[in-house]
């Protein structure tokens, strides 16, 4: 191979290698567009996340208020019992 040849292929090769890198370029630009939106994304729902917590976090605590409303009239209920049989006329009067 002649001198000529060789510099004709590492020319050539040299050529690939600049096409490859502005491959790469391109590449690289494309996933930091993506890794950009990836970002604003993530924080979205790290948003989204805390509301639905705060909302979660006051639901909880109207589920204790209403479990201990409920328990209170079962106690109420439940003491009234009594009280209604006792007024509740026997069958041999």
């Amino acid at each position: 191979m002649s001198t000529d040849e060789r510099l004709g292929r590492i020319e050539s090769e040299i050529g690939v290698l600049q096409t490859d890198v502005s491959h790469l370029k391109a590449d690289v630009s494309v996933l930091k567009a993506d890794v950009s939106v990836l970002k604003a994304d993530v924080s979205e729902l790290k948003k989204g996340q805390a509301e639905i917590k705060t909302t979660l976090s006051q639901v909880m605590q109207l589920l204790a208020r209403i479990d201990g409303r409920l328990d209170e009239q079962r106690a109420t209920i439940n003491a009234l019992i009594p009280v209604r049989l006792a007024a509740v006329p026997s069958a041999a009067e």
